[in-house]
């Protein structure tokens, strides 16, 4: 009776094995992220695959995550870190909004906002104001407001 299973044991281990290898398996095993990430029967933007200095801390990440999937929000909020025309290591960094801290032009990370305490804080306030039913424009506001005393603003575009 036994000698009866084991035929379609080793033809279903096969048939998996096969899957796995096909779908890259070993190569996910290996890596900690593969690509985006997107949420299924959800309408939450897939996860960017994030550099290794954006995942400095959970809340670092966090920010990146978000400016990542919100560029058309945080490119119309300004930041009060002084980024506006500040030395950051060996050039000079002029950002235009929040944007820039997380993302530079060419589309890539910028590395700034991993080590800036101000442009996380004013992202995850951002964020929370967004998720809890705030405009954009109140959201401007509510950020100019609390943050502007802190340092020099980006000249940053008013939203739509």
């Amino acid at each position: 009776m036994k000698s009866e299973f084991i035929p379609g044991f080793i033809a279903i281990a096969l048939i998996l094995i096969i899957a796995y290898t096909i779908s890259g398996g070993s190569e996910m095993l290996n890596k900690t992220r593969v690509g985006v990430t997107a949420v299924i029967g959800t309408d939450r933007p897939a996860k960017p695959e994030l550099p290794e200095f954006a995942e400095k801390t959970g809340r670092v990440a966090e920010a990146y995550i978000f400016a990542a999937q919100n560029q058309d929000k945080v490119m119309y909020l300004s930041c009060y870190c002084g980024c506006a025309d500040m030395q950051h290591s060996d050039k000079l960094i002029s950002h235009k909004s929040l944007k820039d801290c997380y993302i530079k032009p060419d589309g890539s990370y910028e590395p700034h906002a991993s080590e800036c305490k101000l442009c996380n804080d004013i992202t995850l306030d951002a964020r929370d104001l967004l998720m809890t039913g705030s405009s954009l424009k109140d959201v401007r506001t509510k950020i100019d407001n609390e943050y502007s005393g802190r340092g020099i603003g980006t000249n940053t575009s008013l939203p739509p």
